[in-house]
């Protein structure tokens, strides 16, 4: 057997080892999580997800209507390995999302090992900083609510195809792909609409500029941007539901840094320590954000989903839950994904490199990156032993 062989055979048994065991702790997870009551070990929103679907009638998520089949079924049970399954489904539509980004450069084993990574990666704790390694930091590895972890594997979906149209949009739009596109749009919308509201205007930036750059017919661009329309009838539905009377919402208010400063008084560390590995790329890297579409429609995304998070906060009782959060939470893993494919293309170019302060930012680049995969095991490990997601202290 060649060495190329051979290290392909080693990159295949390691990717599918790995991915069993993430799978089969997150299924362990999921289980644990049901049987919660109160208290901190295993602590989730899953059972109050299934109170509320099940109990109250209340449908706001796709996962709702999941819940009630479930339940009626008699198969309640299986949700865990359901949940289970949406977290496999997240790492592989993360793997393809590193494959596309990468033009196929990458291994696809590979691809699915630097997937598991991102869908690990928590933000660089420093203690006294916030109030847990959860509680005040903003991250993308989620593993307690739901309503998130079906938005997340579709969401990572309707990126990759969003991104292929738009790569050939001046070529050609089909009505499959379009039909297609706004079907992925709608059901991760109904998911969770926090998606819709981080991604989109990245999405009408792009649409803006196709339009006065004129790289595609306007009728076709026009066309394309129609297929937010059911996705918009589907917020207004999920709106209706959550803000009625009964159901605990109050309306949502402009309170800027009250919920996201809720568990910590170091709110600009706090962030920075939070995705320290994209922001140190793309410092490296910011006079190519304009020549990079990727990198510059995932840092759009960010940037208008950590603005929703610090601006908005819902009125009453859940003005503190950050429900504006898991936008933000769902961008993360795009720029840390872009982040990543930059770093990798910078170490391929690492020895022939001959200015040193480069290189030694490079190196420092890994060393926090290394970091944040750190703090993402020691975070998942502690989960899968029964400490609570909030993790305070």
């Amino acid at each position: 057997m060649s060495d190329k062989k051979r290290s392909s055979a080693v990159y295949k048994i390691t990717a599918a080892v790995l991915l069993t065991i993430y799978c089969v702790l997150c299924v362990f997870l999921y289980y644990k999580f049901m049987g919660w009551t109160e208290g901190s070990v295993y602590e989730s929103d899953l059972p109050a997800h299934i109170s509320l679907a099940v109990d109250d009638g209340l449908i706001y998520s796709l996962i709702s209507f999941i819940i009630i089949g479930l339940a009626k079924s008699g198969t309640l049970e299986l949700l865990p390995i359901l949940l289970g399954l949406f977290a496999a489904l997240s790492v592989f539509f993360t793997a393809e999302l590193i494959l596309e980004v990468s033009d196929k450069k990458i291994d696809s084993n590979i691809a699915i090992i630097l997937a598991l990574l991102l869908n690990i990666v928590m933000p660089c704790y420093i203690k006294g900083l916030s109030d847990g390694r959860y509680m005040g930091m903003h991250a993308a590895s989620i593993w307690h609510n739901s309503t998130y972890l079906m938005m997340k594997w579709l969401g990572l979906w309707t990126i990759l195809d969003y991104m292929r149209i738009e790569k050939d949009i001046a070529h050609k739009l089909t009505v499959k792909s379009y039909l297609f596109f706004t079907f992925l749009l709608t059901i991760t919308t109904a998911a969770k609409p926090n998606f819709f509201l981080a991604v989109t205007p990245a999405m009408l930036v792009f649409l803006i500029a196709d339009m006065v750059g004129k790289r595609a017919p306007f009728g076709r661009l026009v066309f394309f941007a129609s297929s937010v329309v059911p996705s918009l009838a589907v917020m207004t539905l999920q709106n209706n539901a959550l803000f009625k009377a009964g159901a605990g919402g109050n309306g949502i208010m402009i309170a800027p840094g009250v919920a996201m400063s809720a568990h910590t008084g170091y709110l600009p560390i706090v962030s920075v320590l939070s995705i320290a590995f994209p922001l140190m790329m793309l410092l490296l890297h910011i006079k190519d954000i304009f020549k990079n579409r990727y990198l510059l429609f995932a840092w759009i995304c960010a940037g208008t989903g950590f603005m929703e998070y610090f601006l908005f906060s819902e009125k009453g009782a859940r003005n503190l839950d950050a429900n504006f959060s898991w936008g933000y939470a769902f961008t993360i893993i795009l720029i840390f994904g872009i982040s990543l494919i930059t770093w990798i293309n910078d170490l391929k170019i690492f020895k022939t490199d001959k200015n040193i302060i480069r290189k030694a930012y490079i190196t420092g680049c890994g060393v926090v990156l290394a970091y944040h995969t750190w703090c993402g095991l020691l975070f998942f490990t502690r989960l899968c032993m029964g400490v609570s997601y909030m993790m305070w202290g």
